[in-house]
């Protein structure tokens, strides 16, 4: 019997959301890579035999190897993506490379950063998460694109672009070319001196010394030699050849393709803003995992630095004043503005001890914790070269995130700007819980988010409805990965089914329109989610 789930058949329950999100790619008929996921619920004896079956699936299939990669059922949600907090891991296809691939990622399920930053924003931690098992790409250049999608159009959007694999990208160390467009305008930023380029090798090629040359992928431009530096975790570190460097790393046409891909892949998962992980090979491009945009991106580029000051990336709008620390010299003082190097696991969490912002010498508002950041509401400048050097430990700056500047601070240091006011206008406040009573802070309506987890949604139906009296009015937000289907509707008479803006909400009936605004608040009542409803799509 076979322990492992083919894409085709992949539900958020056991296959977890990212190979779900792939499964309903595929089904649209878009381009994403063969994969194959080892379901929760596997114990961990059962691991051989799917260890097994993966190296059977994988032969003439994986070249260069394998990547397991985290898909849980609560990862890439609509407000925490949980980017780059769980483990991926690139494999030989071995026995026991395998077996212990299959184990680290399981393990990155129940860390304690998982734990913190659930906690943060008012989740339960999956406890354990499914598998998704792809063969490694070889591409001549990936990225992430974020884009806001609307009528089948990305009508603004962000695109990041390195050669050869994105790990480097996405892990924060390095600064890709930046590509950003609002309709018909588009401005492109060079990226910032790849030295190295990384890719996955055939046995042979990892055998090759430091100094010997292979032949590296050229999208549409034809192969080069690159001269090999190095090897480590399964990939080959190259150093990007001469002839490379003044080139752009994305061609117009192929930004295209991606806009395109990224609008196919929002249509087909109902959503009007999106974040798309991509590669380009010999074959074409290809998305290798899609899943809401959980906060909209800077469409600025890098501003000229002010006067005694340092200018960056703006990655998370907002400004902040605080002492900088060094991220690793010591345990940082509250309120600290965070200076690092990249935006890595580290950094992300040290994030979740609620530094007044962070500043970074490398990296780009999509790499995996400046999503966090902006999840969290944490100003946040990227690519700041030369904050290490120059700025010192001790020193009041102000951030702010919005224009991507780095100043000392002019005057005695304020608390945080909140990144919207916070207010409960014509509000729908998302909470975990049923209000017992009508709230009096303002808001309109109570949407109660359902956890499948812990309460089977009838149930949690009929409460709401008992509870309705009381309150102001009261819906459901259905998790994600819940089909947008009027077919929910029968099941649930005092309800309607809206989906809007990739929220979907059984909404009571005889009491109007859903409020203009649906918000999610912290522990301080401040205002870290909002998505404006399209009432005319409800």
């Amino acid at each position: 019997m076979s322990i492992l789930i083919p894409l085709t058949g992949c539900t958020p329950s056991r296959a977890g959301a990212k190979a779900a999100a792939l499964a309903r790619l595929q089904h649209a008929g878009l381009p994403v890579p063969d994969s194959v996921v080892v379901p929760t619920g596997v114990t961990d004896g059962a691991l051989a035999g799917a260890v097994g079956q993966v190296l059977a699936w994988a032969e003439r299939r994986a070249p260069y190897g394998l990547i397991a990669r985290s898909s849980a059922p609560g990862e890439d949600g609509a407000t925490a993506s949980f980017a780059g907090l769980y483990s991926s891991v690139i494999t030989p296809c071995t026995t026991p490379q395998v077996l212990a691939a299959l184990r680290e990622v399981r393990a990155s399920a129940s860390t304690p950063v998982v734990t913190q930053y659930a906690a943060a924003r008012g989740l339960t931690p999956d406890g354990e998460l499914a598998v998704l098992i792809q063969p490694v790409l070889r591409p001549a250049l990936a990225g992430v694109l974020a884009a806001v999608v609307h009528d089948g159009l990305c009508v603004s959007w962000r695109i990041e672009a390195v050669r050869g694999l994105a790990e480097q990208l996405v892990n924060g160390t390095q600064t890709g070319e930046i590509h950003i467009g609002r309709g018909p305008v588009t401005d492109s930023v060079a990226c910032s001196s790849q030295a190295f380029l990384h890719l996955p090798g055939t046995q042979e090629e990892f055998d090759l010394p430091p100094g010997e040359w292979i032949t590296a992928p050229n999208a549409g431009r034809g192969p080069a030699r690159a001269k090999v530096a190095g090897s480590a975790a399964g990939v080959l570190q190259l150093r990007t050849p001469r002839e490379w460097v003044k080139e752009p790393v994305l061609l117009p046409g192929q930004r295209e393709e991606l806009l395109s891909l990224a609008a196919g892949a929002a249509q087909a998962l109902r959503l009007e803003q999106i974040d798309i992980e991509w590669a380009i090979t010999a074959q074409g491009p290809m998305v290798l995992q899609a899943r809401p945009l959980t906060q909209p991106i800077s469409a600025a580029a890098a501003p000229q630095p002010p006067a005694g000051g340092w200018a960056g990336l703006p990655a998370v709008t907002g400004t902040a004043t605080g002492p900088a620390a060094h991220l690793g010299a010591a345990t940082p003082p509250d309120g600290a503005v965070l200076i690092c190097r990249a935006l890595g696991p580290e950094a992300a969490a040290a994030l979740l001890g609620g530094p007044a912002a962070v500043v970074s010498t490398t990296g780009g508002p999509l790499s995996h914790t400046a999503i966090i950041a902006r999840e969290l509401g944490i100003p946040c400048v990227t690519n700041v070269r030369e904050a290490l050097d120059q700025i010192p430990e001790g020193i009041v700056l102000e951030v702010d995130g919005s224009a991507g500047t780095v100043r000392p601070a002019p005057a005695i240091p304020a608390p945080r700007k909140e990144t919207g006011p916070v207010s409960y206008d014509d509000a729908a406040v998302v909470t975990t819980l049923i209000p017992p009573i009508h709230a009096a802070d303002g808001r309109r309506a109570t949407l109660v988010l359902h956890d499948p987890r812990s309460a089977d949604l009838d149930v949690l139906v009929r409460a709401v409805t008992a509870a309705s009296e009381s309150t102001e009015p009261l819906g459901i937000l259905l998790p994600d990965g819940v089909p947008p289907s009027p077919v929910l509707v029968p099941q649930h008479p005092g309800f309607d089914f809206r989906y809007t803006n990739g929220l979907p909400v059984l909404w009571p009936k005889g009491v109007g329109d859903m409020p203009r605004r649906v918000v999610a608040l912290d522990v301080d009542s401040h205002v870290i989610f909002e998505r404006l409803v399209d009432r005319s799509a409800s």
